[in-house]
């Protein structure tokens, strides 16, 4: 097995491959004669750069061409280049965030993650604290379970109102995205991957608020204009390579092993 180890999640898939068993290397030079590969979080782009722990390299073509027919080429996020290269060259690639059963596990530790962002990070208890999440997606929904649990008081601002009633089984409150009202926030989540909240709104919020967006660029607010304000506002990306790092580095092993038996 290749392992290319570009954050600490990998660095213990890496451990946990090689308890179980498996010989596994982090030289390139061994790409060509391995029946596994991990690239890391997004794989190669279409120039064949590769980020490794500490540079960039570029994957030479002839590497790619050699690889074994029909082995399993995994990375985290969807690489449509790798798709393209796999069609070519007869490998077979897997996004395990394209994995609905991977996506729910990483979704409960991106929220275990970011409570304990919150609760270390705030003067205040997450108790009785005003939340609003803005959306409902994989990673909203175990967010939501976790802050009521510590009874926080939770608003969902999601465009379908189909989820209103789900959202309320939840005990937490719905409202419509274009209907978000800032101005008695104490936190605001964002997992949406496009701007949802406007400039204007940042203008009327209480100022000990905090915005927290976990979601990929171009993120749901516009960060360059809340830090003018003055306004606590924190990328968070890839929460799992930072906490829990060992769990998140098993989960991979396990979906790995799965798609070896399953080859």
């Amino acid at each position: 097995m290749f392992i290319n180890h570009d954050d600490m999640r990998s660095l213990e898939l890496m451990e946990e491959l090689m308890r179980r068993g498996y010989y596994v290397s982090d030289r390139l030079k061994d790409m060509k004669y391995a029946d596994v590969i991990y690239l890391g979080a997004r794989g190669m782009d279409r120039k064949n750069r590769l980020i490794l722990e500490h540079e960039t390299i570029v994957v030479d073509d002839e590497i790619i061409k050699h690889l074994k027919e029909n082995c399993l080429v995994f990375t985290l996020i969807h690489n449509e280049y790798l798709i393209e290269l796999s069609k070519e060259y007869h490998f077979q690639y897997i996004a395990l965030l394209d994995q609905e059963n991977f996506v729910e596990k990483n979704s409960i530790l991106t929220a275990e993650g970011l409570m304990s962002y919150l609760i270390s990070h705030r003067r205040m208890p997450l108790y009785d604290s005003q939340v609003i999440v803005l959306g409902y997606g994989h990673c909203a929904k175990p967010i939501i379970d976790d802050l009521i649990g510590l009874k926080a008081n939770v608003k969902v601002a999601v465009r379908k109102r189909k989820y209103q009633k789900e959202i309320e089984k939840k005990n937490a409150q719905y409202i419509a995205i274009d209907q978000v009202d800032l101005s008695q926030c104490d936190i605001l989540i964002n997992t949406i991957p496009h701007v949802v909240i406007e400039k204007e709104q940042l203008d009327h919020i209480k100022k000990n608020l905090m915005i927290v967006d976990i979601a990929s660029y171009p993120y749901g607010i516009d960060h360059h204009y809340a830090l003018s304000k003055g306004i606590n506002c924190q990328i968070l990306p890839a929460i799992p390579c930072k906490y829990a790092y060992g769990y998140a580095g098993k989960m991979i092993a396990d979906e790995i092993e799965r798609k070896l038996e399953n080859a």
